[in-house]
């Protein structure tokens, strides 16, 4: 269907916005932002990391040529300052100055001169280099807040990097130091700092599946770049992990699976500026190995780049009978113009994973029993030492940039991964309260190959006083994959009193490579949105479009089709930013989304069935204060989606659940070295609209009633280079099954650390030490009509050291 937009949709658009701008608070109309005192304690460093922290803290927007800063340094800026002072003060001796560059909110780097009006841009001769305050480094990233573990913003999908405080949505993005300070091994160890994530699958060195805001989000729905379907690459190629708590399908579109619980993305590293060349030799519970991470740039004006990261483990885990062997390699590499007008990347990764004995996950034989406790020793392993579950995963991407005009961007994005993966294992069924457990010894082979894009063109327009930051995207992707599930034997043993038996033959029966095809999916979507703001940027209202539609296609082993469908709709999405004050953002959306169905898990007789596709629906609130150093937000929800989830051994959609909850989320410094990250999440996620009501009102499977991560990190003034380290991670009570017949208890996780940052002989040298579940209490972890068995303390030690 073709849509066009006339002279009348732009004016319903400022009609509304006029609308919202007569709610606005008063204060809305008071003086620019940059009349504005605001408390600044921004350390010392290189001038344009100074001028970059300053600027973003400041929400301006600076054009900064790296000629003038290159080589000078900056005492920081500590005080309340309005805006031209704090760069008065940061730029004093220097020879430069700052000035307006005749926008709103705009300012340029030049050389000062004596006598000479700061009025405005016309007064300097510069190149045009436009960089954005946001984009801390030259690929584009925002800086580090306070703290240096969350980012000061993140890649809003097809809305481009945004600041958290003017993003109408609750986001964060993990930054490269907090992963390497807590020894981070897999995306879930990063997301165990967010109180509204919870894995929902034993995480076996790799991406798991996890539950945020009571709906399921598949790893295969964990983005790279910013496209779907190209897998995990291993945590130590990532610069950043960016979440975005909530529904997304505007943003991002369709990922193979179809989660709306929330947008997680992992940003690849890249060549810095400065060449960075770095060894980690590390100790994981048993496991040792060692890691390489090598980058820099080459030509006049440093155009190229190269980075190339490298990681292998092999050994026991704390648990019994088991092991594990990883290997990862990627290469990035990019190129920019002379003039910064044209931006390429490539991205390239292989990734071996072998788990022996790997955790599992117990499925309910029925509701008619209550769950027994987990074993008393959080090592012990019912899998048999022969059991296992290997993946290989093959990847590539390329990603291009043009800046048509200076207010207009073209990109165009491309990837591809295939995944192979071999698991023989027993699929475990507690039978009784007792702790007696049938276990199906199964051969589980199976292939992924996956294509995806995006492609658009997004830019900023003024109409009157009305700025736009406009964006059109198309996103495709297409998915291939093979599954064969063979049931060798059927055999029994105990939680408490485990049962091995001989491995059984698989001789004859086909490997990844060459099981058939059992689905094939193809998404696509075209989408436009429009930001418009006033009052410097204070309300920026949101309105967006998404055409979205999926086609599937269900086949047998034999090839024979089984089901299909396609389905396609148009969904609008509305945010509303307002910043009251300089440090205060309140936040309002409305999104909708169609979404994949999903996929039956491993464990159940439908096991890899698809389901049709749905709407689902999402209505937000939030506030988000910035303290200076330490940021909050609160947020309010309620989000409808089809009630997928476990009756007895088959798994399927009865109905609808409606989630309503509340988030605090909190990062940065309350105090000089001392850091606080995490926050607490009240979910109330209910069935409704159930097969004859049999359910209504119910707790969903698999989500408790509240939960709380909460760190904190500590730089001991008496000890020059030390940091101490704690978290604790709280997870109420939670149903198993859809009828609230079977729950497991509340538990509570504590983990320790610390770490220690000196130079010898002339090189940065990290000390890290922390331990996971410092109590090694074994607890239940909920799913959907299974659990799983908490991990058993775990010691990571590690030595990094700057070349």
């Amino acid at each position: 269907m073709n849509r066009r937009f006339t002279p009348q949709h732009t004016l319903m658009c400022h009609l509304a916005l006029a609308s919202v701008l007569a709610m606005a608070p008063a204060v809305l109309l008071a003086a620019p932002l940059s009349a504005a005192v605001r408390h600044y304690d921004i350390p010392a460093g290189t001038l344009d990391q100074v001028l970059n922290r300053y600027a973003s803290e400041s929400n301006v927007l600076l054009t900064i040529d790296s000629k003038l800063t290159a080589g000078r340094s900056s005492t920081g800026l500590h005080g309340d300052y309005v805006l031209d002072a704090g760069f008065s003060t940061i730029l004093a001796g220097s020879g430069l100055d700052a000035i307006s560059d005749g926008t709103r909110g705009g300012y340029v780097l030049r050389t000062a001169h004596v006598g000479a009006p700061a009025a405005t841009v016309a007064d300097a001769v510069l190149p045009a280099v436009k960089v954005n305050a946001l984009a801390g480094d030259p690929n584009g990233l925002p800086v580090p807040y306070a703290g240096a573990q969350v980012a000061t913003g993140s890649r809003v999908g097809m809305l481009g990097n945004l600041d958290v405080m003017d993003t109408p949505f609750n986001t964060v993005s993990y930054t490269r130091q907090l992963i390497q300070d807590q020894q981070a091994y897999s995306v879930s160890d990063v997301l165990a700092n967010n109180p509204s994530a919870r894995i929902l699958y034993p995480d076996n060195d790799g991406s798991t599946d996890f539950f945020i805001r009571g709906n399921k989000v598949s790893q295969l729905d964990i983005a790279y770049d910013g496209l779907y379907g190209i897998g995990t690459p291993g945590i130590e190629s990532l610069e950043r992990i960016e979440v975005l708590i909530g529904a997304n399908a505007l943003l991002n579109g369709l990922g193979p699976i179809g989660g709306v619980g929330a947008y997680i993305n992992q940003v690849p590293k890249k060549a810095p500026e400065d060449p960075v060349a770095q060894v980690s030799f590390g100790y994981i519970g048993g496991q040792l190995g060692g890691s390489v991470d090598v980058g820099r740039r080459f030509g006049a004006d440093k155009q190229f780049g190269i980075r190339f990261n490298g990681a292998y483990r092999d050994g026991d885990t704390e648990a019994d009978n088991q092991s594990r062997k990883v290997g990862t390699a990627t290469l990035s590499m990019d190129w920019r113009s002379p003039d910064n007008h044209v931006r390429l990347s490539t991205n390239f990764g292989y990734r071996e994973n072998d788990n022996d004995s790997p955790a599992r996950t117990l499925y309910m034989y029925s509701n008619t029993f209550k769950i027994p406790a987990p074993p008393s020793d959080p090592k012990s392993n019912w899998q048999n030492a022969w059991s296992y579950d290997n993946t290989r995963t093959t990847f590539a991407t390329a990603r291009g940039e043009v800046d048509i005009t200076p207010n207009v961007t073209a990109y165009v994005a491309i990837g591809g991964s295939q995944f192979r993966e071999e698991q023989l294992f027993a699929n475990s069924f507690l039978m009784n309260s007792n702790g007696d457990v049938g276990q199906n010894q199964v051969y589980w082979p199976l292939y992924r190959n996956t294509i995806s894009g995006e492609a658009g063109v997004r830019g900023t327009l003024q109409t009157g006083p009305v700025k736009h930051n406009w964006s059109l995207a198309l996103s495709g992707l297409r998915e291939n994959n093979g599954i064969v599930a063979t049931t060798l034997e059927t055999t029994f043993t105990n939680l408490y009193r485990p049962v091995f038996i001989a491995q059984p033959s698989i001789a004859g029966l086909a490997d990844s490579n060459n099981v058939p095809r059992t689905t094939e999916t193809e998404l696509y979507g075209i989408a436009f949105a429009d930001t418009m703001s006033v009052l410097h940027d204070r309300v920026q209202l949101t309105l967006g479009l998404r055409e979205q539609g999926v086609s599937a296609n269900n086949f047998s082993t034999t090839g024979v089709q089984t089901s299909t469908y396609d389905k396609s709709a148009l969904t609008p999405a509305v945010g509303l930013n307002v910043r009251a004050t300089q440090d205060v953002s309140l936040y309002a959306n409305y999104i909708e989304g169609l979404q994949q169905g999903g996929q039956a898990p491993t464990g159940y007789s439908n096991a890899g069935e698809s389901f049709a596709p749905f709407i689902s629906k999402q209505y937000e609130v939030g506030a988000k204060y910035d303290f200076g150093n330490f940021l909050a937000t609160l947020s309010a929800y309620q989000i409808s989606t089809p009630n997928a989830q476990a009756d007895g051994l088959v798994y399927g959609v009865n109905g609808e659940q409606r989630t309503r909850g509340l988030e605090l989320n909190t990062f940065g410094e309350i105090a000089h070295g001392v850091r606080l990250l995490g926050g607490a999440a009240l979910i109330d996620a209910r069935q409704t609209h159930t097969a004859n009501g049999t359910n209504d009102g119910k707790r969903v499977t698999g989500a408790a009633n509240f939960q709380l991560n909460l760190g904190a990190e500590w730089d001991p003034v008496f000890l020059p280079g030390w940091t101490v380290s704690g978290r604790a991670i709280y997870t109420g009570s939670e149903y198993i099954d859809a009828g609230n017949k079977q729950s497991i208890p509340s538990w509570v996780r504590y983990d320790a650390g610390v770490r220690y940052l000196t130079v010898i002989a002339g090189h940065q040298t990290a000390f890290r030490f922390n331990v996971e579940n410092l109590t090694n209490r074994s607890y239940w972890i909920g799913g959907q009509g299974f659990v799983m068995q908490s991990r058993p303390r775990t010691f990571l030690g590690s030595v990094s050291v700057a070349l």
